[in-house]
């Protein structure tokens, strides 16, 4: 019998409350005497022991409820309802007890008992509209197994509710779940009908019958949501009309939230602006970033995201928030304070260290992401993710050992719980990392994963890491075959690009085919358009070629070329500086490193 045949820990209190009330109200006007039971020389008179009538009924009751209590927990529902209906006999105004008296006697003593309860506790309690509510709501739960008796019990328990009490709002959202159940929709409009004459000055009541009116005409139907919102809005906007200056900012607030609940955004704006206007109300400009961003109104979504954050700096949420907005605008030294503000105010998540990590990545503060990677990663030593940041972190600093042992363990971590971070990007960043150690062998395994790695349409990512694989056995002088593969393969998937037709150029170089060589060179440069210093390279093959040829003045020029355009690699510079100085010098043949 849900609702009626069983107590839950809701319910208790309730009937709990009600008795206390019925003890104290048994001898109105009557203290209540109390024996002596302190200890001392005198002996109590026997009299003293015995309690009053008046007690003596109060002990009873209270005995009878907890006999109850205790049968209905083990299970023992015949013998919970002597004892509950005991109870009933003694304060028989108490709903809540009559109606849970009245769903276990339906078990055992029939529909007709129950109702009995149900209405003895509607004579007891006529200024009251709950009784009369349960009766109705049990009637229509449990009708007469006859299915030919008409049963008027709950239409004349619900007309009677609505004439006494047109002022409680539960009455109509009873009268109005009656009539929608027994598909009477006309029958519910003229409920809230007579609900939306009332005077009343309540505003909790409006808010009440508005909740009840959206039964009647359902705000979700699109094709009837201006006629329906016309019906429903003047039950809020009453609320706030009757609201006293005590209750204006909280019933202003619910109102706005129903607004936006519904769909009314324009309405649930404007409630929202007076709010934070008029009480700098932290909830209605939350509300107010949430309705400025999905009007598409950016600007001012910012400014109450920013006037959020000075107004309540320790929360979280809204830090986090407003570093967010400024990462999409592409600003990342306005997120970093506030993602550091999200981690002292609430412990740190994992993601605001990972946020705060590819900020300061943004913004090259290289020694603030190690700091920051450190601390993650001894907050969250099983995370990969936090390794793989910390390892790019040593290897923009140039700290390669580091950054491979970090590599190292996100590729271990990773590998049972986040595989799917492994991908060609981490290899690709792996293998170069090692291949700035000199461990070729190592940072070839790692290249090769990131080639089979990567998706078929991310072609100018394979042709990258190809080129560079190449590259790097070109440079140590190992594997020249298998570099030539590489880089005409990388040629192949995208012709035209001066870096990799520089390496294939410098692949015939190294095979001492120096015509191709300076062919697929002259070449690379024709597609230099403009040329910049980190082409400084390029020229320096084309010299080098034209040294090997045997073409001394040619040689000179493009190195000189090279030399002034002063790549920002101090290697390179320094190398092509040397290659200038030895053929100036008179050597007959200049390689490479």
């Amino acid at each position: 019998m849900p609702g009626y045949g069983s107590v839950g820990k809701a319910l208790r209190p309730c009937l709990a409350l009600g008795l206390v009330a019925f003890f104290g109200s048994l001898h109105p006007g009557h203290a209540v005497t109390t024996a002596d039971l302190s200890l001392g020389a005198k002996v109590a008179d026997t009299s003293d022991l015995q309690l009053s009538p008046g007690s003596a009924t109060r002990a009873d009751v209270l005995a009878h409820f907890s006999a109850a209590l205790q049968f209905e927990t083990s299970g023992k529902l015949r013998q919970a309802l002597d004892h509950y209906l005991a109870v009933f006999k003694a304060d028989p105004s108490n709903a809540d007890l009559a109606a849970h008296t009245a769903g276990i006697a339906m078990q055992f003593h029939g529909r007709e008992a129950a109702m009995k309860i149900l209405e003895d506790a509607v004579r007891a309690s006529p200024r009251t509209p709950a009784p009369l509510l349960n009766l109705a709501r049990f009637a229509s739960t449990y009708p007469p197994e006859d299915l030919f008796v008409k049963d008027e019990v709950p239409a004349k328990a619900m007309a009677e509710a609505l004439a006494k009490f047109p002022g409680h709002a539960e009455v109509y959202e009873m009268a109005v779940m009656l009539h929608l159940t027994h598909n009477e929709r006309s029958k519910a409009i003229e409920v809230m009908t007579q609900a939306a004459n009332q005077n009343s000055h309540d505003p909790q009541y409006w808010l009440a019958t508005g909740h009840t009116a959206e039964r009647v005409w359902p705000l979700g139907q699109a094709e009837f949501s201006m006629e329906y919102r016309q019906r429903v809005a003047p039950f809020f906007e009453n609320a706030l009309k009757v609201a006293s200056k005590a209750e204006a900012e909280q019933i202003t607030l619910e109102v706005a939230r129903q607004y936006l609940l519904t769909n009314d955004t324009e309405r649930a704006r404007q409630l929202c602006e007076k709010l934070a206007a008029d009480y700098n109300n932290l909830e209605a400009r939350k509300l107010l970033y949430r309705l400025y961003g999905a009007a598409g109104q950016k600007e001012k979504a910012l400014a109450t995201l920013e006037q959020l954050v000075k107004q309540a700096p320790d929360d979280a949420e809204q830090q986090r928030l407003l570093a967010s907005e400024y990462d999409k605008l592409k600003q990342p030294e306005k997120a970093i304070p506030h993602l550091e503000a999200a981690i002292q105010s609430g412990g740190g998540e994992i993601g605001d260290y990972v946020k705060l990590g590819w900020e300061l990545f943004q913004t090259q503060k290289f020694e603030d992401m190690v700091r920051v990677g450190q601390r993650s990663a001894r907050l969250f030593p099983d995370h990969p993710l936090v390794h793989y940041q910390l390892a790019i972190a040593h290897r923009a600093r140039e700290e390669w050992g580091p950054s491979i042992q970090q590599f190292a363990e996100t590729e271990q971590f990773a590998g049972a719980t986040q595989s799917e971070l492994l991908d060609h990007l981490f290899y690709y960043q792996y293998g170069v990392t090692l291949e700035r150690m000199a461990r070729y062998e190592d940072a070839s395994r790692m290249l090769e994963k990131s080639i089979t790695l990567t998706p078929r349409e991310e072609s100018k990512a394979a042709a990258n890491t190809m080129n560079f694989l190449g590259y790097m056995w070109l440079d140590v002088g190992k594997h020249l075959d298998k570099a030539g593969e590489l880089i005409a393969k990388a040629n192949e998937l995208i012709p035209d690009q001066p870096a990799y037709i520089d390496s294939l150029g410098w692949f015939h170089y190294k095979k001492a085919n120096y015509p191709r060589a300076l062919k697929e060179l002259q070449r690379a440069e024709a597609l230099l358009q403009p040329i910049s210093p980190e082409d400084a390279e390029i020229l320096e093959h084309i010299g080098l070629t034209h040294q090997a040829l045997g073409d001394k003045p040619k040689a000179i020029e493009y190195l000189e070329r090279a030399q002034a355009l002063k790549t920002p690699d101090a290697k390179a510079r320094k190398r092509i500086e040397d290659e200038l100085k030895s053929i100036k010098g008179g050597s007959s043949e200049t390689e490479k490193k």
